[in-house]
């Protein structure tokens, strides 16, 4: 059965494992396509990109949450012990191991801003150290308040002419991978997702809200490239109303997401194993396609791109998932490397 806890529960929610292996997915299809075809603009992932990465950091701040849990000097450390070791030590392993591979001297990779697409991890810590920060220092009901402005804030800071206008040098800015600061907004609000789940419910099952968010989101599509969505502020309404769709998609197709369907099991499996697959996927795009496969890029076929995209997506997130078990037989590797229960 899907399990529904309260706000704050410990419980895994199936759905929710289902939603963030859907999330994995669509990152792997919009790598596949960038590496393998870089299709021009146009292409089913700009509409995607507006839910996929803000549905991804939605989540991670839902799972990062814990109701009762005090940020004291205690706790801190015991975070940081957990979390160092899989969120920099091990991503920064496999990205040096990248850099080698395809012959990046290390200055370059260290100093550029999406770090080759290993960029997430290391930006998500860095999440975790805002939100600390904020509840450790402010440990009242402003909290929150306080931390959804600095997500507003930090917004904009995708935009070139933020990061030009700041008077840091563009190395530090980039070592910091800066310009992925903006989804801090959508940590924030996963945090307050779990923490009011039961309202936010509520909420949801307003067939007006819903209604609301589908007619708006689709009648913007077709006006996608005057808006400037992407890298603009009209962006911002279309990704909550894009994560209020898909969220409640699988929140009221939950059965279908459960335990009790292979579809379901398929969907979680990968939603639990989202870090194996976001750390070995980029050593197996096959990087050379885009120089021989030009029939994308010279004659655009969104439809067939995609599917193309997802069948290699999809051989690829299968060896992902091969090679992490291969890797998971040690309970050393599996812990130090993807943050398994230390059971030896």
């Amino acid at each position: 059965m899907t399990t529904t806890p309260a706000a704050g529960g410990t419980k895994r929610i199936e759905y929710i494992d289902a939603l963030r292996g859907f999330t994995m997915f669509l990152v792997v299809v919009m790598h596949v396509s960038g590496i393998c075809f870089d299709p021009p603009e146009g292409s089913f992932h700009d509409i995607l990109m507006i839910v996929r990465m803000p549905m991804f950091f939605l989540i991670s701040g839902f799972v990062f949450y814990k109701a009762g849990r005090v940020w004291n000097m205690e706790t801190i450390v015991a975070f940081l012990k957990k979390k160092i070791p899989v969120q920099l030590l091990s991503p920064l392993l496999f990205y040096l191991v990248y850099l080698h591979v395809h012959n990046i001297d290390l200055y370059h990779g260290i100093f550029d801003g999406p770090k080759q697409g290993y960029w997430f991890t290391f930006v998500l810590f860095e999440y975790f150290m805002f939100y600390i920060a904020v509840s450790a220092v402010f440990r009242s009901k402003w909290s929150d308040w306080i931390l959804v402005i600095m997500g507003l804030c930090f917004y904009p800071f995708s935009w070139p002419a933020i990061k030009d206008a700041i008077p840091i040098p563009n190395e530090i800015l980039d070592f910091f991978s800066f310009q992925h600061w903006h989804y801090y907004l959508f940590f924030v609000l996963g945090t307050l997702l779990r923490k009011h789940f039961d309202t936010v419910q509520r909420w949801l099952d307003s067939k007006w809200l819903l209604t609301c968010c589908i007619l708006l989101f689709f009648l913007e599509i077709p006006f996608f490239d005057l808006l400037h969505i992407n890298g603009n502020i009209t962006g911002l309404p279309m990704s909550l109303m894009g994560l209020v769709i898909l969220f409640s998609f699988f929140r009221q197709k939950r059965a279908l997401f459960s335990s009790e369907t292979r579809l379901g099991r398929v969907f979680q499996y990968t939603g639990r194993r989202t870090l194996d697959i976001y750390l070995i996927h980029f050593f197996l795009i096959p990087s050379g396609l885009k120089e021989v496969v030009t029939v994308f890029r010279d004659h655009p076929m969104p439809i067939i791109e995609f599917a193309t995209s997802t069948v290699i997506a999809l051989l690829i997130m299968a060896m992902c998932l091969l090679i992490g078990n291969i890797i998971r037989l040690s309970p050393v590797l599996a812990h130090w490397i993807f943050g398994a229960k230390k059971t030896y």
